[in-house]
């Protein structure tokens, strides 16, 4: 995952760190971001935004979401640090 896509974000009145993705030719009104893993900002701790799916993966409204900000190191090494690590599968 490329570091340059992460965000936090404030969504409504939850911060979120996520991979951020435009949804090219969208209709205003319609949602024209996709987020990737996200997680939900508690306190000093990142939560499964999404842990009822399997595929983390939303599409939201960009005016919904209030701001964007670049996370901290230390937010990214947490970030990184709680993602599973899913072995990688070998095509021959």
């Amino acid at each position: 995952m490329n570091n340059n896509n992460l965000s936090v974000l404030l969504l409504k009145d939850q911060w979120l760190l996520s991979q951020v993705e435009e949804i090219e030719g969208a209709q205003f009104g319609d949602p024209d971001c996709i987020l990737i893993n996200p997680m939900a900002i508690e306190g000093d701790q990142l939560k499964d935004w999404l842990p009822f799916a399997d595929k983390k993966e939303t599409v939201v409204r960009s005016s919904d979401i209030l701001t964007f900000v670049t996370p901290s190191k230390a937010l990214l090494t947490r970030y990184y640090n709680d993602k599973p690590i899913e072995p990688e599968v070998l095509n021959e």
